[in-house]
């Protein structure tokens, strides 16, 4: 049971290190809207690893979830 919360946990996680990260500009944010309060200062090498760390989790998860079920 605690496998797959971890197992959603790093879906969730994979979605929303896509979702903010945007490869057109030095800085991430959440959408199209540029607001201040969505902003990060941060590279797009940092969040590509951690989108790469949370797919690996992900896939880490998924055969925890297929071997312990």
């Amino acid at each position: 049971m605690i496998i797959k919360f971890f197992w959603y946990l790093s879906s969730f996680c994979v979605i929303v290190f896509v979702l903010i990260s945007n490869p057109k500009s030095n800085t991430l944010s959440l959408g199209s809207n540029e607001s201040k309060s969505f902003s990060f200062r941060s590279s797009q090498a940092d969040i590509q690893k951690l989108i790469a760390c949370a797919v690996f989790f992900f896939f880490v998860f998924t055969l925890l979830c297929l071997f312990f079920s």
